[in-house]
């Protein structure tokens, strides 16, 4: 059986495919009664009292912090690595920092999703805003590095961003950093409209292959669109895939449901 997770956030937030949103008291509560084995946890600024209490209620549980998603500073707040601003580039650095300080104690794994932004304006300057983000996403993990902290590029799909959105494309990216705490992050939702095959792309992250999201084709709980989660259970346990399984799901038809479709599915494969 996988490690099974869910997405809660730690406050309100703009992104949708997220459990008990606003509510991560009823999110850890349900997480531990439905016999999830962790949460992975929405954070904005890492400087806010509330991690505090989050982390105690899921120590409290029973479970334990599997990943640390960063995208509401950008959906929230706007801070994007591709800025020329320095100053909001470093202000993003210091937040991506007290992540990563959140997730060290649980050996948790930073998620570089929506937090990348995008590349805007003229495309003549796309090289540049890419190579901001590189140095960003590349001193963010020489900080992660030494507190055992992985950090996860996610293949995000083309109507989201136009910046990762495949899993080669991700690859190539951590190979541009070089930084040896780079992993992918497959979400299924995103690949199947961005891959050729959901199997041959996870096949094609390889060792590389840090943490996977099961969200089916609808972006609802496993099971309830047209993805076929069995045959990627087999291609995970081919290849050795030891990490976590999670729902980064919407809250539909409601939070708790959602939740126990998405573990039932889980638990089948």
């Amino acid at each position: 059986m996988f490690r099974t997770s869910m997405a809660i956030t730690a406050g309100p937030a703009k992104f949708g495919p997220l459990l008990f949103p606003g509510e991560w008291e009823r999110g850890v509560a349900a997480a531990a009664e439905l016999g999830y084995d962790a949460v992975e946890v929405g954070v904005r600024d890492p400087a806010l009292p509330v991690l505090r209490d989050v982390a105690g209620a899921v120590r409290a549980a029973g479970l334990v912090v599997s990943g640390i998603a960063t995208g509401q500073s950008y959906y929230n707040d706007g801070l994007s690595p591709t800025s020329p601003d320095a100053a909001i580039r470093a202000r993003l650095l210091d937040r991506l920092k007290g992540a990563v300080d959140f997730a060290a104690p649980w050996g948790a794994t930073l998620f570089i999703g929506g937090v990348r932004g995008r590349l805007e304006g003229d495309a003549a300057t796309h090289g540049t805003q890419r190579s901001r983000v590189v140095e960003l996403v590349r001193a963010c993990a020489e900080y992660a590095q030494p507190r055992g902290v992985r950090l996860a590029i996610e293949p995000i799909n083309r109507y989201e961003t136009n910046l990762i959105n495949s899993v080669g494309e991700a690859l190539e990216f951590i190979a541009e950093v070089g930084a040896e705490n780079l992993v992918v992050l497959a979400d299924t939702f995103h690949m199947n409209i961005e891959e050729v095959s959901l199997a041959g792309a996870l096949r094609q992250a390889g060792d590389k292959l840090g943490y996977v999201h099961f969200a089916d084709s609808n972006r609802h709980a496993a099971g309830r669109g047209h993805i076929d989660f069995g045959e990627l259970a087999a291609v995970l346990r081919s290849m050795g895939y030891s990490g976590y399984i999670s729902a980064e799901i919407l809250p539909l038809p409601d939070s708790r449901t959602a939740a126990e479709l998405a573990i039932a599915c889980f638990r089948s494969l």
